[in-house]
């Protein structure tokens, strides 16, 4: 619920034509920054005398990137409107598609124990994949072209007895989209936030007459978002560590060097992109690259497949995997509190 909240509010308060325009620009960032991570995961986990499929799910966990986090951080220190905070979340968006790529082509693969010589990948679950993509974006296409607009829509009930139930059928938009994210293979914030990118005001036919205005509304909206349940998502990450000191001396030097592999690649190889593909500044640039450090949800589907359910991995691994995790993911509000000082000093 927090999380679907924090992403919907986010998404209201971009412009949709903005969003659209920083996708054309997504493709390098989203690409590029998803590329390196993997290989820094993948050759990280060689480096260290793991097998072949061990250093595959090492990529696959490293690969998506958290967009969450970092609009939260973003938004609490007033830079969620930036050109760069549009780049970050369309660069999300496609990395999150190709991470999903990426799961259904090689998780099948290691499930059946192949290794590099013998790969066979099932086209079928390939395509299905794809399809499920190309469905998404297609309803959330048709939802904000017909539907939201339609008088006996949603808009209807946005405008049930002068407003009264507004704030329930924004719920009932967030959650549709979160549900339908999640059926096609995203993560519900996803759906959530393009929820928000949808609903315009012109959706609302509220006079100064009416139960509620615009500006109570969104400040119901907000204050569920960011003070009421988005902090719970906080508490939920934290909750997903447990300390156990006996196995912490083992891990601690593959866990330092994954996430110092992952930090740099990350950070060159998103900010690099956006310079040089995407044609941002050179501070919105390193932004974007600092920005793209977060982990997805998705990392913690593919350690709970690779150890919890399969066993594909040992105990120390999925030890390194979680602490890099949550290293990369402290990382975020940390970087990028530091680096605002300077943004706010560079030249546009």
């Amino acid at each position: 619920i927090g999380i679907n909240l924090v992403m919907f509010a986010l998404g209201w308060e971009e412009d949709a034509g903005h969003f659209v325009e920083g996708m054309k620009k997504a493709w390098g960032i989203a690409t590029i920054g998803a590329i390196f991570p993997f290989g820094a995961g993948y050759y990280s986990a060689l480096s260290f005398g793991y097998s072949h499929n061990s250093a595959l799910i090492w990529g696959l966990t490293m690969t998506a990137t958290a967009v969450s986090l970092t609009m939260m951080t973003l938004k609490s220190l007033r830079l969620h409107k930036t050109e760069a905070a549009t780049g970050i979340m369309t660069s999300a968006v496609v990395d999150d598609v190709l991470s999903l790529i990426g799961v259904a082509i090689l998780l099948p693969i290691i499930l059946a124990g192949g290794d590099s010589d013998t790969v066979q990948i099932d086209y079928t679950k390939l395509a299905f994949t794809f399809a499920k993509v190309i469905i998404f974006f297609v309803i959330v296409y048709l939802m904000g072209k017909f539907i939201l607009p339609h008088e006996k829509g949603l808009k209807r009930i946005f405008n049930l007895e002068h407003g009264t139930y507004a704030v329930l059928g924004i719920f009932v938009l967030v959650f549709w989209f979160g549900a339908l994210a999640h059926m096609l293979g995203f993560h519900p914030a996803i759906g959530a936030y393009f929820a928000g990118l949808l609903l315009k005001e012109e959706h609302f036919e509220l006079k100064p007459e009416d139960a509620v205005d615009m500006k109570t509304i969104e400040d119901i909206i907000n204050n569920l978002a960011f003070v009421v349940f988005g902090p719970v998502f906080f508490i939920l990450l934290g909750s997903k560590i447990i300390f156990d000191m006996s196995i912490l001396s083992e891990i601690i030097i593959p866990t330092l060097g994954l996430f110092v592999a992952i930090l740099v690649s990350q950070i060159l190889s998103a900010g690099g992109a956006a310079k040089f593909t995407g044609g941002y500044n050179n501070r919105d640039s390193i932004l974007i690259g600092l920005g793209m450090l977060g982990r997805a949800e998705l990392a913690f589907i593919v350690i709970n497949i690779a150890y919890v359910q399969n066993s594909l991995i040992s105990q120390s691994e999925f030890y390194i995997l979680v602490f890099t995790t949550f290293l990369l993911n402290i990382s975020v509000p940390l970087l990028i509190k530091g680096y605002t000082p300077f943004y706010k000093k560079m030249k546009s």
